[in-house]
């Protein structure tokens, strides 16, 4: 299997784990636990879970880490990242709470480069610790592009 294939099929168990398991999650898709288990499965690379059964589990399975994780790695396998669009009230002062967000992760991510890049390279240490400024700072331009579509739509 692809690296890619395996993990999803490690995405799928995460997702299982998070709705409580194969029994639990049995109970909530159209699939028994047997079916379920070879969708996250090593041993059975041409068993995966189809879209009905991921759409029927993984809002279910919001709680656990790394949430949502068969779609997270599909993202990943397709060269992107998923970018969660926070719902929430919204006031047009919350785009200026915002920008300011933004300017201090847009720092963090500098200091986080610069520091990796004293000794002239990036090792996996600086590259994990870079990676989570640029995704903070990803989260906050989703979080502005959740307000602005909201101020526009009139939902305030």
């Amino acid at each position: 299997m692809t690296p890619e294939k395996i993990a999803l099929k490690r995405a799928t168990q995460e997702m299982i784990r998070g709705v409580g398991g194969l029994e639990d999650g049995a109970n909530f898709c159209r699939v028994g636990k047997s079916v379920l288990s070879d969708y996250g499965s090593p041993n059975k690379p041409d068993c995966f879970a189809p879209l009905d059964v991921i759409a029927d589990l993984e809002p279910l399975a919001r709680a656990r880490d790394g949430w949502p994780h068969v779609t997270r790695a599909l993202c990943t396998a397709m060269g992107g990242v998923f970018v969660a669009i926070p719902e929430n009230d919204v006031q047009p002062r919350d785009l200026l709470a915002l920008l300011g967000d933004k300017a201090r992760e847009s720092g963090e991510l500098t200091t986080a480069i610069c520091t990796a890049l004293v000794d002239g390279k990036v090792d996996r240490i600086d590259g994990a610790a870079i990676t989570h400024e640029i995704d903070q700072l990803i989260a906050v331009a989703a979080a502005m592009r959740a307000t602005v579509q909201s101020l526009v739509r009139g939902d305030r």
